[in-house]
């Protein structure tokens, strides 16, 4: 594990102007949307040593009687791993040996803030910041343990006062802004980046994580223009800067994925489109852009379907709601409405075959998201073993939730799937198939 001076890879004579230079330049390396954890290292280290008391206090760890330095070390460890518990039981010995230590506080109530016990957290760093009023690291830590509380007020305050201190702390203007937006203040949240974008301007670090959150408040405000205007404005400092080139594809890459979720289909798809230009052959990038592409594809099969007359509306109904489930398996009213939706088909399956095979033929995307489905619809020796199944369902779903499953006694019988009888006579497997296609049965719908 390095120690703050190894984590900015500077001497431990440095001046504040040379940590602030080596905090800039891993910034730029390592971004805090694309590598967090690492950041989080970075901005621990710069917060610590930018600031002279803490800074002597952290050079003394090393006269630590060796238990006490061991068990500090190992306390850092922890939390590096993400074991925050283990974090907390060996930071709280060193806290009994050296209680008024800022540097060892400072940690602990970091892994607090871990194990999002923001009540030991608040405690910590409002003595903190009472001590050493000066610190930009501490009030941050506040904020943020204020913001984890949901006192976006108080949580304001701090990052307005850390920012006096330090404005060029990156993670002051990222915390500051996600405030707002938590609180979905977009105005303040806007104003913020743009103040922010000047100060970087003016001082000449990197902004690219301003942009990101500028992106983010054109799409929560719905405000395309701006949005593909920024979006520009970030392909032209990709394309000014090599260094950017990865970190731009990265934010595109990110971007596409939330406009997507926010169902921008052809945006998202252009927005992906435009990363893989800047990193053109990139693995993870071409993943990225082949799920998107799929979903965009999806989503315009889905369109179309929805404005086709000769298909039941009620099949782009199902696979609409297919395309927006929770996502949660164990959803019992997605699981529920799922079934309805399947129970509407299996109840007038001979009249949905044709529905289905025009489905089938004329939106193959959209067939493949209800492909077991459909092909158990299609086929004529499936009807049985459907009829039951549904039969079963209905019974199972109806005990879980009897509400979902009230309705008019005269209307009961039309939702009961009633025993299986065969519609038709046998069909033998070289007759020509009654769904029309005009080839043998055995090789359309009775595979």
């Amino acid at each position: 594990m390095k120690d703050y001076y190894g984590t900015l890879d500077i001497a431990r004579n440095a001046t504040v102007a040379e940590i602030k230079k080596a905090y800039f330049t891993l910034v730029r390396a390592f971004p805090p949307d694309r590598h967090p954890e690492t950041f989080m290292k970075i901005r621990e280290a710069y917060e610590v040593l930018v600031d002279e008391n803490t800074r002597r206090q952290y050079d003394l760890v090393d006269s630590m009687p060796g238990i006490v330095k061991l068990y500090f070390n190992e306390g850092r460890k922890a939390l590096d791993l993400g074991n925050a518990e283990e974090a907390i039981r060996l930071l709280e010995q060193v806290v009994k040996v050296h209680p008024h230590f800022s540097v060892v506080n400072s940690l602990l109530g970091e892994a607090y803030l871990e194990n999002e016990n923001s009540g030991k957290a608040i405690r910590i760093f409002e003595e903190l910041v009472a001590q050493e009023p000066n610190h930009a690291g501490f009030a941050r830590r506040l904020a943020q343990a204020y913001a984890m509380r949901g006192w976006h007020k108080k949580a304001v305050e701090q990052y307005r006062r850390a920012l006096s201190l330090d404005e060029d702390n990156i993670s002051l203007w990222l915390g500051l802004i996600d405030c707002y937006l938590a609180t979905k203040d977009f105005t303040k949240a806007s104003e913020t980046v743009r103040e922010g974008l000047a100060v970087s301007n003016r001082k000449g670090w990197d902004n690219l994580e301003l942009y990101y959150h500028v992106i983010q408040i054109d799409i929560f405000s719905n405000d395309l223009i701006s949005m593909n205007k920024h979006l520009e404005e970030m392909k032209n400092k990709a394309v000014e800067n090599e260094e950017e080139r990865a970190n731009v594809a990265w934010f595109l890459a990110v971007l596409s994925k939330k406009i997507h979720g926010l169902g921008l289909y052809e945006e998202s798809a252009a927005t992906i489109d435009a990363a893989f230009t800047l990193l053109p052959g990139d693995e993870e990038l071409e993943k990225i852009k082949k799920e998107i592409d799929t979903q965009a594809s999806i989503h315009t099969e889905l369109k179309q379907l929805q404005a086709d007359p000769s298909i039941n509306s009620h099949l782009a109904e199902m696979l609409d709601f297919e395309l927006h489930m929770c996502g949660n398996k164990f959803c019992l009213d997605c699981v529920i409405t799922q079934f309805f939706l399947e129970m509407e088909v299996i109840l007038e399956i001979e009249s949905y075959r044709k529905e289905i095979l025009r489905l089938k033929n004329s939106y193959p995307e959209l067939y493949n998201l209800k492909r077991e489905f459909f092909n158990n619809v299609l086929n004529r020796k499936k009807e049985e073993y459907l009829f039951d199944t549904y039969q079963k369902k209905y019974k199972k779903y109806k005990k879980l939730d009897p509400e979902k499953f009230e309705i008019e006694d005269d209307e009961e019988e039309d939702y009961k799937i009633q025993p299986y009888t065969r519609p038709e006579p046998k069909v033998g497997r070289n007759d020509p198939c009654p769904c029309g296609s005009g080839i043998k049965y055995k090789k359309c719908c009775g595979k």
